[in-house]
């Protein structure tokens, strides 16, 4: 959601990843600047939870690890 006023995925994308079994997600920025890193993660993560998720995925030596939202 940079400036755009849309997410990526958009909500219905993902609300249908969910009803068929998707249950990884990660996390990103798209950044072209470092005084947006990060900008909307914290909106990001609530929509996952409304949409019924329970975890983002991170990679550790390509191994992936699994965070509470």
């Amino acid at each position: 959601k940079y400036e755009t006023g849309i997410w990526l995925p958009r909500k219905e994308i993902l609300k249908l990843y969910k009803e068929l079994g998707g249950e990884i997600l990660t996390f990103g920025s798209d950044s072209h600047d470092p005084s947006h890193f990060m900008d909307h993660f914290a909106e990001a993560h609530e929509l996952a939870k409304d949409l019924g998720f329970k975890y983002q995925c991170t990679f550790r030596k390509r191994k992936p690890e699994f965070h509470k939202l």
